[in-house]
């Protein structure tokens, strides 16, 4: 769906059994009970524990929302505030873009 390739920052590695991408929840399974992948998209581990901890959220607009409390001026925070406005990499089927309700549910939850 995603070819191996993280939605937020593209980071593609894909060498015989070696990916460096995994399957993230939007809405969590322990909360939803739901494995559709539509209710999850490919991240990075960076972006996967950035979307965890609700500093990074994709929104219903197809873009990326970074929370206010990161500062451009720490190191390794840049990189994550850059993601802010960026289109959300999607599947190239629309089958398997991730649902509204899941994306608002992330953009809710968002820090502040």
């Amino acid at each position: 769906m995603y070819d191996y390739r993280c939605a937020a920052c593209g980071l593609r590695l894909h060498i015989d059994t070696i990916v460096l991408v995994e399957a993230a929840h939007l809405i969590p399974c322990s909360e939803s009970h739901d494995d559709n992948p539509r209710n999850g998209m490919a991240l990075c581990r960076n972006h996967h524990y950035a979307m965890d901890r609700h500093l990074i959220a994709p929104t219903p607009d197809k873009v990326w929302k970074v929370s206010k409390r990161l500062d451009r001026r720490l190191e390794g925070q840049k990189d994550l505030i850059e993601l802010n406005g960026e289109d959300i990499i999607l599947p190239s089927l629309e089958q398997y873009h991730p649902r509204p309700e899941a994306l608002e549910w992330r953009r809710e939850r968002l820090l502040v």
